[in-house]
Protein backbone atom coordinates (compact mmCIF):
# COMPACT_ATOMS: atom_id res chain seq x y z
CA UNK A 1 0.00 0.00 0.00
CA UNK A 2 1.42 3.38 -0.94
CA UNK A 3 1.81 6.34 1.39
CA UNK A 4 -0.80 8.30 -0.64
CA UNK A 5 -3.40 5.52 -0.13
CA UNK A 6 -2.65 5.44 3.62
CA UNK A 7 -3.38 9.17 3.93
CA UNK A 8 -6.80 8.99 2.22
CA UNK A 9 -9.80 8.45 4.51
CA UNK A 10 -13.03 6.57 3.77
CA UNK A 11 -15.85 9.04 2.95
CA UNK A 12 -18.22 6.99 5.12
CA UNK A 13 -16.29 5.82 8.22
CA UNK A 14 -13.23 8.15 7.96
CA UNK A 15 -10.79 5.26 8.26
CA UNK A 16 -7.51 5.80 6.47
CA UNK A 17 -5.85 3.45 4.07
CA UNK A 18 -8.77 3.27 1.61
CA UNK A 19 -8.53 0.76 -1.18
CA UNK A 20 -11.08 2.09 -3.72
CA UNK A 21 -12.12 5.37 -5.31
CA UNK A 22 -15.38 6.23 -7.09
CA UNK A 23 -14.62 8.24 -10.20
CA UNK A 24 -18.25 9.45 -10.31
CA UNK A 25 -18.45 11.24 -6.96
CA UNK A 26 -14.62 11.46 -6.64
CA UNK A 27 -14.69 9.96 -3.12
CA UNK A 28 -12.59 7.16 -1.59
CA UNK A 29 -13.99 4.26 0.42
CA UNK A 30 -12.80 1.31 2.42
CA UNK A 31 -13.67 -2.10 1.05
CA UNK A 32 -16.82 -2.48 3.14
CA UNK A 33 -18.28 0.90 2.32
CA UNK A 34 -17.23 0.78 -1.32
CA UNK A 35 -19.43 -2.32 -1.68
CA UNK A 36 -22.31 -0.44 -0.02
CA UNK A 37 -21.69 2.57 -2.28
CA UNK A 38 -21.95 0.35 -5.36
CA UNK A 39 -25.09 -1.23 -3.92
CA UNK A 40 -26.62 2.24 -3.54
CA UNK A 41 -25.78 3.02 -7.16
CA UNK A 42 -27.42 -0.23 -8.22
CA UNK A 43 -30.59 0.79 -6.37
CA UNK A 44 -30.56 4.17 -8.14
CA UNK A 45 -30.29 2.28 -11.44
CA UNK A 46 -33.46 0.31 -10.57
CA UNK A 47 -35.30 3.54 -9.69
CA UNK A 48 -34.23 5.11 -12.97
CA UNK A 49 -35.51 2.08 -14.89
CA UNK A 50 -38.86 2.43 -13.09
CA UNK A 51 -39.10 6.10 -14.06
CA UNK A 52 -38.15 5.19 -17.62
CA UNK A 53 -40.87 2.53 -17.78
CA UNK A 54 -43.51 4.91 -16.36
CA UNK A 55 -42.60 7.61 -18.88
CA UNK A 56 -42.78 5.09 -21.73
CA UNK A 57 -46.22 3.93 -20.57
CA UNK A 58 -47.40 7.56 -20.43
CA UNK A 59 -46.01 8.14 -23.90
CA UNK A 60 -47.71 5.19 -25.58
CA UNK A 61 -50.85 5.16 -23.39
CA UNK A 62 -54.09 7.15 -23.54
CA UNK A 63 -53.32 9.35 -20.54
CA UNK A 64 -50.66 11.51 -22.21
CA UNK A 65 -52.01 14.99 -23.00
CA UNK A 66 -49.95 17.85 -24.37
CA UNK A 67 -50.38 21.08 -22.36
CA UNK A 68 -51.27 23.00 -25.54
CA UNK A 69 -54.38 20.82 -25.88
CA UNK A 70 -55.90 22.70 -22.94
CA UNK A 71 -55.36 25.97 -24.82
CA UNK A 72 -57.19 24.51 -27.81
CA UNK A 73 -60.03 23.31 -25.59
CA UNK A 74 -60.30 26.74 -23.94
CA UNK A 75 -60.51 28.36 -27.39
CA UNK A 76 -63.15 25.82 -28.39
CA UNK A 77 -65.27 26.56 -25.31
CA UNK A 78 -65.00 30.31 -25.88
CA UNK A 79 -65.88 29.96 -29.58
CA UNK A 80 -68.89 27.76 -28.81
CA UNK A 81 -70.05 30.31 -26.24
CA UNK A 82 -69.79 33.13 -28.82
CA UNK A 83 -71.67 31.07 -31.39
CA UNK A 84 -74.42 30.36 -28.87
CA UNK A 85 -74.70 34.07 -28.03
CA UNK A 86 -75.00 35.01 -31.71
CA UNK A 87 -77.49 32.21 -32.35
CA UNK A 88 -79.62 33.27 -29.35
CA UNK A 89 -79.62 36.91 -30.49
CA UNK A 90 -80.55 36.03 -34.09
CA UNK A 91 -83.16 33.54 -32.88
CA UNK A 92 -84.70 36.28 -30.74
CA UNK A 93 -84.74 38.69 -33.71
CA UNK A 94 -86.48 36.04 -35.83
CA UNK A 95 -89.02 35.32 -33.09
CA UNK A 96 -89.87 39.03 -32.88
CA UNK A 97 -90.36 39.09 -36.67
CA UNK A 98 -92.60 36.01 -36.47
CA UNK A 99 -94.79 37.56 -33.76
CA UNK A 100 -95.05 40.82 -35.70
CA UNK A 101 -95.95 38.95 -38.90
CA UNK A 102 -98.53 36.83 -37.10
CA UNK A 103 -100.23 40.01 -35.93
CA UNK A 104 -100.32 41.35 -39.50
CA UNK A 105 -101.68 38.06 -40.81
CA UNK A 106 -104.40 37.97 -38.16
CA UNK A 107 -105.47 41.51 -39.03
CA UNK A 108 -105.54 40.64 -42.73
CA UNK A 109 -107.45 37.41 -42.11
CA UNK A 110 -110.02 39.33 -40.10
CA UNK A 111 -110.54 41.76 -42.98
CA UNK A 112 -110.92 38.90 -45.46
CA UNK A 113 -113.49 37.31 -43.18
CA UNK A 114 -115.43 40.58 -42.97
CA UNK A 115 -115.49 40.83 -46.76
CA UNK A 116 -116.64 37.22 -47.13
CA UNK A 117 -119.41 37.58 -44.55
CA UNK A 118 -120.62 40.82 -46.13
CA UNK A 119 -120.69 39.25 -49.61
CA UNK A 120 -122.38 36.11 -48.30
CA UNK A 121 -125.01 38.11 -46.42
CA UNK A 122 -125.97 40.10 -49.50
CA UNK A 123 -125.55 37.10 -51.78
CA UNK A 124 -123.21 39.22 -53.84
CA UNK A 125 -120.19 37.14 -54.91
CA UNK A 126 -118.89 35.45 -58.04
CA UNK A 127 -116.04 33.21 -59.14
CA UNK A 128 -113.79 36.27 -59.30
CA UNK A 129 -114.29 36.88 -55.59
CA UNK A 130 -113.33 33.27 -54.77
CA UNK A 131 -110.22 33.62 -56.91
CA UNK A 132 -109.23 36.80 -55.10
CA UNK A 133 -109.95 35.42 -51.62
CA UNK A 134 -108.06 32.19 -52.31
CA UNK A 135 -105.09 34.13 -53.59
CA UNK A 136 -105.08 36.28 -50.48
CA UNK A 137 -105.18 33.20 -48.21
CA UNK A 138 -102.29 31.62 -50.13
CA UNK A 139 -100.23 34.80 -49.80
CA UNK A 140 -100.89 34.97 -46.06
CA UNK A 141 -99.84 31.36 -45.61
CA UNK A 142 -96.71 31.85 -47.73
CA UNK A 143 -95.81 34.92 -45.70
CA UNK A 144 -95.57 32.73 -42.60
CA UNK A 145 -94.34 29.44 -44.06
CA UNK A 146 -92.25 30.58 -47.03
CA UNK A 147 -91.40 34.24 -46.43
CA UNK A 148 -89.54 35.96 -49.25
CA UNK A 149 -88.85 39.17 -47.35
CA UNK A 150 -86.72 37.73 -44.57
CA UNK A 151 -83.65 35.50 -44.56
CA UNK A 152 -80.64 34.48 -42.49
CA UNK A 153 -77.26 35.39 -43.99
CA UNK A 154 -73.67 34.83 -42.89
CA UNK A 155 -71.23 37.62 -42.22
CA UNK A 156 -68.54 37.41 -44.91
CA UNK A 157 -65.98 39.73 -43.34
CA UNK A 158 -62.57 38.25 -44.24
CA UNK A 159 -61.07 38.96 -40.81
CA UNK A 160 -63.80 37.08 -38.95
CA UNK A 161 -62.61 33.66 -37.75
CA UNK A 162 -66.16 32.71 -36.75
CA UNK A 163 -68.73 34.04 -39.20
CA UNK A 164 -71.68 35.67 -37.49
CA UNK A 165 -75.23 35.47 -38.82
CA UNK A 166 -77.93 38.13 -39.05
CA UNK A 167 -81.56 38.51 -39.93
CA UNK A 168 -82.34 40.42 -43.15
CA UNK A 169 -85.82 41.88 -43.65
CA UNK A 170 -86.73 43.42 -47.03
CA UNK A 171 -89.58 45.61 -48.17
CA UNK A 172 -92.52 43.46 -49.35
CA UNK A 173 -93.62 43.74 -52.98
CA UNK A 174 -95.98 46.64 -53.62
CA UNK A 175 -98.12 44.38 -55.83
CA UNK A 176 -98.84 41.98 -52.98
CA UNK A 177 -102.50 41.84 -52.05
CA UNK A 178 -101.40 41.45 -48.44
CA UNK A 179 -100.25 45.07 -48.41
CA UNK A 180 -103.69 46.12 -49.59
CA UNK A 181 -105.19 44.53 -46.50
CA UNK A 182 -102.79 45.51 -43.73
CA UNK A 183 -101.74 48.90 -42.45
CA UNK A 184 -98.42 47.76 -41.09
CA UNK A 185 -95.50 50.12 -41.54
CA UNK A 186 -93.34 49.22 -44.51
CA UNK A 187 -89.68 49.60 -43.67
CA UNK A 188 -86.84 49.81 -46.18
CA UNK A 189 -84.36 47.00 -46.31
CA UNK A 190 -82.55 46.73 -43.01
CA UNK A 191 -80.07 44.36 -41.46
CA UNK A 192 -80.27 43.69 -37.75
CA UNK A 193 -76.71 42.62 -37.10
CA UNK A 194 -75.65 40.50 -34.13
CA UNK A 195 -72.07 41.13 -33.03
CA UNK A 196 -70.97 40.26 -29.48
CA UNK A 197 -70.39 43.49 -27.57
CA UNK A 198 -68.56 44.04 -24.29
CA UNK A 199 -67.55 46.98 -22.13
CA UNK A 200 -64.25 48.89 -22.01
CA UNK A 201 -63.57 51.41 -19.23
CA UNK A 202 -62.80 54.97 -20.41
CA UNK A 203 -62.44 56.69 -17.03
CA UNK A 204 -64.03 57.07 -13.63
CA UNK A 205 -64.82 54.80 -10.66
CA UNK A 206 -66.18 51.63 -12.24
CA UNK A 207 -65.27 47.97 -12.58
CA UNK A 208 -66.06 45.26 -15.13
CA UNK A 209 -67.21 41.69 -14.42
CA UNK A 210 -68.74 38.60 -16.01
CA UNK A 211 -66.44 38.58 -19.04
CA UNK A 212 -66.79 42.39 -19.41
CA UNK A 213 -70.56 42.09 -19.92
CA UNK A 214 -71.35 44.00 -16.69
CA UNK A 215 -70.12 47.43 -15.57
CA UNK A 216 -70.66 48.64 -11.99
CA UNK A 217 -70.01 52.02 -10.38
CA UNK A 218 -67.42 51.07 -7.77
CA UNK A 219 -66.96 54.18 -5.62
CA UNK A 220 -68.83 54.73 -2.36
CA UNK A 221 -69.19 58.36 -3.42
CA UNK A 222 -71.14 59.51 -6.44
CA UNK A 223 -69.07 60.52 -9.44
CA UNK A 224 -69.17 60.22 -13.22
CA UNK A 225 -67.82 57.01 -14.71
CA UNK A 226 -67.77 56.46 -18.44
CA UNK A 227 -67.65 53.14 -20.29
CA UNK A 228 -67.64 52.37 -23.99
CA UNK A 229 -67.72 49.16 -26.06
CA UNK A 230 -65.21 47.13 -28.08
CA UNK A 231 -67.09 47.45 -31.38
CA UNK A 232 -67.01 50.35 -33.82
CA UNK A 233 -69.99 51.02 -36.07
CA UNK A 234 -69.71 52.69 -39.47
CA UNK A 235 -72.39 50.93 -41.54
CA UNK A 236 -75.48 48.81 -41.14
CA UNK A 237 -78.09 48.62 -38.42
CA UNK A 238 -77.02 47.22 -35.06
CA UNK A 239 -79.00 46.27 -31.97
CA UNK A 240 -77.60 46.07 -28.41
CA UNK A 241 -79.90 45.12 -25.52
CA UNK A 242 -79.09 46.08 -21.93
CA UNK A 243 -80.55 45.13 -18.55
CA UNK A 244 -80.39 47.39 -15.49
CA UNK A 245 -78.81 45.26 -12.76
CA UNK A 246 -78.96 47.97 -10.08
CA UNK A 247 -79.85 51.66 -9.99
CA UNK A 248 -79.77 54.40 -7.39
CA UNK A 249 -81.53 57.76 -7.42
CA UNK A 250 -79.68 59.04 -10.50
CA UNK A 251 -80.41 58.07 -14.07
CA UNK A 252 -78.10 55.98 -16.27
CA UNK A 253 -76.95 57.37 -19.62
CA UNK A 254 -77.10 55.27 -22.79
CA UNK A 255 -75.95 56.49 -26.17
CA UNK A 256 -73.01 56.76 -28.55
CA UNK A 257 -69.74 58.62 -28.98
CA UNK A 258 -67.48 59.09 -31.98
CA UNK A 259 -64.14 57.29 -31.80
CA UNK A 260 -62.60 59.12 -34.75
CA UNK A 261 -61.35 62.19 -32.90
CA UNK A 262 -59.40 62.94 -29.76
CA UNK A 263 -61.39 63.52 -26.56
CA UNK A 264 -60.35 66.84 -25.07
CA UNK A 265 -62.47 66.74 -21.90
CA UNK A 266 -63.57 63.57 -20.05
CA UNK A 267 -66.85 65.22 -19.02
CA UNK A 268 -67.76 67.01 -22.26
CA UNK A 269 -67.55 65.78 -25.84
CA UNK A 270 -69.66 67.32 -28.58
CA UNK A 271 -69.92 63.92 -30.32
CA UNK A 272 -71.91 62.45 -27.41
CA UNK A 273 -75.57 61.66 -28.23
CA UNK A 274 -78.04 59.68 -26.15
CA UNK A 275 -80.46 59.64 -23.25
CA UNK A 276 -80.46 60.04 -19.47
CA UNK A 277 -84.14 59.14 -19.73
CA UNK A 278 -86.57 59.10 -22.62
CA UNK A 279 -87.19 62.88 -22.40
CA UNK A 280 -83.75 63.99 -21.21
CA UNK A 281 -81.32 63.83 -24.13
CA UNK A 282 -77.71 64.70 -24.83
CA UNK A 283 -77.27 66.15 -28.32
CA UNK A 284 -73.89 67.45 -29.55
CA UNK A 285 -72.66 66.92 -25.99
CA UNK A 286 -75.25 69.30 -24.51
CA UNK A 287 -78.16 68.42 -22.22
CA UNK A 288 -81.70 68.99 -23.49
CA UNK A 289 -85.01 68.32 -21.74
CA UNK A 290 -85.51 67.44 -18.10
CA UNK A 291 -86.71 64.87 -15.63
CA UNK A 292 -89.39 62.38 -16.60
CA UNK A 293 -91.44 59.71 -14.87
CA UNK A 294 -90.39 57.31 -17.62
CA UNK A 295 -86.93 56.60 -16.21
CA UNK A 296 -85.12 53.30 -15.94
CA UNK A 297 -85.67 50.96 -13.01
CA UNK A 298 -83.91 47.86 -11.77
CA UNK A 299 -84.41 44.83 -14.09
CA UNK A 300 -85.64 47.06 -16.95
CA UNK A 301 -84.47 46.04 -20.42
CA UNK A 302 -83.72 48.59 -23.11
CA UNK A 303 -82.45 48.18 -26.64
CA UNK A 304 -80.10 50.67 -28.28
CA UNK A 305 -80.33 50.58 -32.08
CA UNK A 306 -77.44 52.13 -34.01
CA UNK A 307 -78.62 52.84 -37.57
CA UNK A 308 -75.61 54.06 -39.51
CA UNK A 309 -77.49 54.06 -42.82
CA UNK A 310 -80.13 56.47 -41.53
CA UNK A 311 -77.59 58.33 -39.33
CA UNK A 312 -79.70 57.92 -36.23
CA UNK A 313 -79.89 56.05 -32.95
CA UNK A 314 -82.99 54.64 -31.28
CA UNK A 315 -83.75 53.61 -27.71
CA UNK A 316 -86.59 51.21 -26.95
CA UNK A 317 -87.86 50.91 -23.36
CA UNK A 318 -89.41 47.44 -23.24
CA UNK A 319 -91.34 47.80 -19.98
CA UNK A 320 -93.24 50.92 -20.97
CA UNK A 321 -93.22 49.98 -24.68
CA UNK A 322 -91.89 53.29 -25.91
CA UNK A 323 -89.27 54.03 -28.56
CA UNK A 324 -87.43 57.31 -29.17
CA UNK A 325 -84.78 58.28 -31.69
CA UNK A 326 -82.14 60.94 -32.36
CA UNK A 327 -80.76 62.10 -35.71
CA UNK A 328 -76.98 62.37 -35.77
CA UNK A 329 -75.08 65.01 -37.76
CA UNK A 330 -72.07 63.38 -39.34
CA UNK A 331 -69.89 66.48 -39.12
CA UNK A 332 -70.50 66.64 -35.36
CA UNK A 333 -70.32 62.89 -34.66
CA UNK A 334 -68.34 61.25 -37.49
CA UNK A 335 -68.02 57.50 -37.95
CA UNK A 336 -67.08 55.15 -36.46
CA UNK A 337 -69.47 55.25 -33.51
CA UNK A 338 -69.18 53.36 -30.23
CA UNK A 339 -71.69 52.72 -27.47
CA UNK A 340 -71.41 54.93 -24.39
CA UNK A 341 -72.66 54.24 -20.84
CA UNK A 342 -72.40 56.75 -18.00
CA UNK A 343 -73.01 55.89 -14.34
CA UNK A 344 -73.37 58.46 -11.55
CA UNK A 345 -74.37 56.61 -8.38
CA UNK A 346 -72.32 54.10 -6.38
CA UNK A 347 -73.62 50.59 -7.01
CA UNK A 348 -75.29 51.42 -10.33
CA UNK A 349 -74.82 48.47 -12.67
CA UNK A 350 -75.84 47.56 -16.23
CA UNK A 351 -75.41 44.36 -18.26
CA UNK A 352 -75.15 43.66 -21.98
CA UNK A 353 -77.51 40.84 -22.94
Amino acid sequence: MTLEAERKACATCSKTGCTAMCYGCQQTFCTKHFIKHRSHLSQQMKIFHQKQDIFYQDLVGDTFEHPLLESIQAWERKSISRIQEIADKTRNDLQQWIEKTKGQVQDSLKQIDEQVQSSEKTDNYTELDFTRWNKQLEELRDLLEKPSNVSIVEDEKPWSVIRTIKLIEKRPSAASSLLELTKADACPEKAIESHPESFVIMFGPCKLSDNNQVVTHSNYRAGLSQTTGINQYSSGRHSITFRIENKGNKNIFLGIISSSHQIISPTFDYSVHGWWNLDHTIINGESKGGESDESLEKDDQVTLVIDCGERQIELEHHRIKRRVHLQIKHDVCPYPWKILVRLLTAGDSIRIL
